[in-house]
C-alpha cells in the first residue's frame, strides 16, 4: 500500500478541496505530490492542483498518440442540460462579480438568492410545479457535481466552489448568458396555445 494511498481514493471519487486539511495536506507535500501525480499519469490522468483557490481533481488526458485512443475513458464527459448549464453560469457570473468586489474569498448566497439568480431566464407559465422541479433538479445536480457545497449555518447558504472556475470560463459567462436572456425574452413573447 502506497503512503498516499488515501489521496488516490479521495480523487477518483472527486474534487479534493482545501477544507479537507488531512487529504489537502497530505496531497501538497511534494513527495506525494509528484507520487500521486505519476500514478495517475500511468492510467490516462492529469492531476489538476490549484493551490491559490484551494482544489484539486482528475481529468482526462488528451493525448497526440493514436495508440492510447483506444483506450477507455476512466471519466466519462456529463452532458449538462439548459436548467444545470444556466445554474452553471449565473454561479460563475455571481463569483466573477464577489471577487471584483473583493468583499470576501468566498462566495455564499441563500437558496431564495439562488433561485432568484434563475428567474428571470424563465417564461412565466401555468404550471408552476413543473418550473420548480426544473430548479431543484438543477440546484441538486449543481451541488452534485460539486460546484455548491451546503453551510453549516441555520440558514440555508450554499458557497460557490471555487472548482467552478475549471469547468466554465469566465470568457464565455457574459455572452452566453446574454444568449440565454435572449432565448427566455423570446420564447415569453411567443403567443401560448
Amino acid at each position: 500500500m502506497k503512503p498516499y494511498s488515501h489521496i488516490l481514493i479521495a480523487l477518483l471519487k472527486g474534487v479534493v478541496y482545501s477544507h479537507n486539511e488531512k487529504v489537502w495536506d497530505d496531497l501538497i507535500r511534494p513527495e506525494h505530490e509528484s507520487g500521486v501525480k505519476k500514478y495517475f499519469a500511468d492510467i490516462n490522468l492529469d492531476l489538476i492542483i490549484d493551490k491559490s483557490e484551494g482544489y484539486a481533481y482528475l481529468k482526462q488526458k488528451m493525448s497526440e498518440d493514436s495508440d492510447e485512443d483506444d483506450l477507455p475513458r476512466l471519466l466519462e464527459r456529463r452532458q449538462l442540460n439548459f436548467h444545470v448549464s444556466l445554474l452553471c453560469l449565473l454561479l460563475r457570473k455571481h463569483l466573477i462579480e464577489n471577487d471584483r468586489e473583493g468583499e470576501s474569498s468566498k462566495a455564499i448566497l441563500t437558496k431564495e438568492e439562488i433561485v432568484n439568480l434563475l428567474k428571470p431566464f424563465y417564461k412565466e407559465t401555468t404550471n408552476e410545479a413543473l418550473q420548480q422541479k426544473q430548479i431543484e433538479a438543477a440546484f441538486k445536480r449543481v451541488i452534485d457535481e460539486g460546484f455548491l457545497r451546503k453551510m453549516k449555518t441555520e440558514d440555508e447558504q450554499y458557497e460557490i466552489n471555487r472548482i467552478i472556475k475549471a469547468f466554465v470560463n469566465a470568457d464565455v459567462v457574459k455572452e452566453s448568458l446574454e444568449i440565454l436572456q435572449n432565448y427566455a425574452n423570446q420564447s415569453s413573447n411567443e403567443p401560448t396555445e
